[in-house]
């Protein structure tokens, strides 16, 4: 499942056995304690744990409109456009 799919602003539990792999929701949890413990219990019998309690969050650009973060446009402008006079 694309990152961009998963709910945001509640904890969740994926499984991701590697990182070249998209994580796979498991479930949803009310509260950070019940996400890492859900994680915990499916990560007991694994030598490489795949399951990790997170939780997705909006990037605040992306929410007011725009397309990339403040950052990304800063090589675009010259030295002396961005100098005050």
């Amino acid at each position: 499942m694309p990152t961009r799919n998963l709910p945001r602003n509640t904890w969740l539990v994926v499984a991701q056995p590697s990182p070249q792999t998209r994580p796979t929701l498991v479930s949803e949890h009310r509260s950070q304690r019940e996400a890492e413990t859900e994680c915990d219990r499916r990560n007991r019998d694994h030598a490489q744990p795949p399951y990790r309690a997170c939780m997705v969050l909006e990037p605040i650009a992306q929410r007011m409109g725009g397309q990339l973060p403040p950052t990304a446009n800063w090589r675009n402008v010259s030295w002396k456009q961005s100098r005050p006079k």
